[in-house]
């Protein structure tokens, strides 16, 4: 079924609260990575469920922009500390911390 193929393309995440639809292909760009493993067929049974994780909804925008771009322009409102743990609790190497 081409519909279905489509649908799991993307990966499903609530991130504290907030729904993100994230392209396979871009976790695949990071095959180690928590986000990865867990949207993975190991992992996850149903590939349109969603993937809970207890984080902040609104730094992990600013993750996957890293993941997108290798930066991510950060409001002030955003610690860079925060961001930087949380791409750490993801599994993600960052390259430059400044």
């Amino acid at each position: 079924n081409n519909i279905s193929a489509m649908k799991t393309q993307v990966a499903k995440f609530n991130v504290g609260g907030r729904k993100y639809e994230v392209a396979r292909s871009l976790l695949d760009s990071y095959p180690e990575t928590m986000l990865a493993r867990s949207a993975s067929k190991v992992w996850q049974d149903k590939p349109e469920e969603e993937i809970y994780i207890e984080r902040d909804g609104e730094r992990f925008a600013h993750c996957l922009d890293y993941l997108r771009d290798k930066q991510c322009k950060l409001p002030l409102t955003v610690s860079k500390d925060a961001v930087l743990d949380d791409l750490k609790y993801y599994g993600v190497e960052v390259i430059d911390e400044n």
